[in-house]
């Protein structure tokens, strides 16, 4: 499985458009062993793809390029949530969901990351 620290890199090369380096993390990852993997690899391989296409619409675009609002964002991070609780939800979309919802908690500024983890 893929590590905060891999993601977390993922999106900013994204984020410096160095999409080549964040290709060759997620494609660089090993097969993934369950559809939970699978989802969650989808929605990494989703944002390479906006980000190639120059995809001005897209959610990860709009989010790289601080087009999204901070209401918009908590918004999407409690819909995220509430997909998650849903128990008919097949394990791949649970994967896919849990990408966006570290994604999304990430631009919020809610995941803390470095030494910001271990203090106060």
């Amino acid at each position: 499985m893929i590590s905060e620290i891999e993601i977390i890199e993922i999106i900013r090369n994204l984020e410096n458009n160095d999409i080549g380096k964040a290709k060759d993390i997620v494609y660089g990852l090993k097969k993934a062993e369950s559809p939970y993997e699978e989802g969650y690899v989808h929605a990494l391989r989703g944002l390479i793809a906006s980000c190639e296409n120059k995809e001005a619409d897209s959610v990860f675009f709009r989010l790289i390029n601080d087009a999204f609002k901070g209401e918009n964002l908590e918004e999407e991070i409690e819909f995220s949530r509430a997909i998650l609780n849903q128990n008919f939800r097949p394990t791949y979309e649970i994967g896919f969901e849990h990408a966006w919802e570290f994604i999304f908690s990430y631009f919020s500024g809610s995941i803390k990351t470095g030494l910001d983890k271990y203090q106060e």
